[in-house]
């Protein structure tokens, strides 16, 4: 299993949870760890991704191409970037 680096590239409007560029999380199976406080609806929303993002795959899998992924917030929009490190 990877390691998973979340990290905040833009807030789009003001976030309801404080997200600002540059914070970062990160997941290690099965934990998420964090210093700050985790957004229920932005993390159900990353889920399925960061569970297949976490595993060992072949070079040409899906999930080796999804680098961004937004909060489900239409208005107040977060854009993360996911890396494996």
């Amino acid at each position: 299993m990877h390691r998973l680096e979340i990290e905040v590239v833009s807030v789009k409007g003001e976030c309801s949870a404080g997200y600002r560029k540059g914070d970062k999380f990160y997941v290690e199976d099965p934990n998420i760890i964090s210093s700050s406080p985790i957004c229920i609806y932005a993390i159900s929303a990353l889920i399925p991704y960061l569970t297949a993002k976490y595993r060992d795959v072949s070079e040409d899998d899906w999930i080796n191409h999804v680098e961004l992924l937004e909060c489900p917030d239409p208005e107040n929009t977060v854009m993360f970037r996911v890396r494996r490190v």
